[in-house]
């Protein structure tokens, strides 16, 4: 069953499939900033399909990441890898975010010192989630 999301002005709008109500939340410093201080709170999704595709804006943040934000309201949309299809969308943008948990926490290690760890989600440090992309982009490089 397709969901469905848009930006807080609406000049972006999604349709997408949405397999888990499973959270994963980002610590990392460049999310810390995108955010303005927490962490980016991000939900898989598949099959996404977008209209105003051409109101989205996007920064290069890193050599393989790309924030994505509509760029006639500011609404922080997706990360993504460059070149690649969306998985995840900020739970804010999703009209039905309900019954949603966290169940991973990324970057832990960066965490804010005033935000406490969630209890019962995953934690992964830095060096884990290095690891994790460099073992990504070799396979990712096998398969090209």
């Amino acid at each position: 069953m397709k969901q469905t999301g848009q930006c807080l002005c609406g000049a972006v709008r999604f349709s997408f499939r949405q397999p888990t109500k499973n959270l994963q939340v980002c610590h990392c410093g460049q999310c810390r900033r995108w955010t303005g201080g927490g962490p980016l709170f991000g939900v898989r999704v598949e099959d996404v399909e977008i209209l105003g595709e051409d109101q989205i804006g996007r920064f290069q943040a890193s050599e393989h990441g790309e924030r994505c934000f509509c760029k006639i309201c500011g609404t922080t949309l997706f990360w993504r890898m460059q070149g690649k299809s969306v998985a995840y969308l900020c739970p804010g943008v999703l009209d039905d975010d309900g019954g949603m948990t966290v169940t991973e926490e990324i970057f832990v290690d960066c965490r804010a010192s005033w935000m406490p760890p969630w209890e019962g989600a995953s934690q992964s440090t830095e060096a884990n989630e290095i690891a994790k992309l460099e073992a990504f982009l070799a396979d990712q490089g096998r398969n090209q």
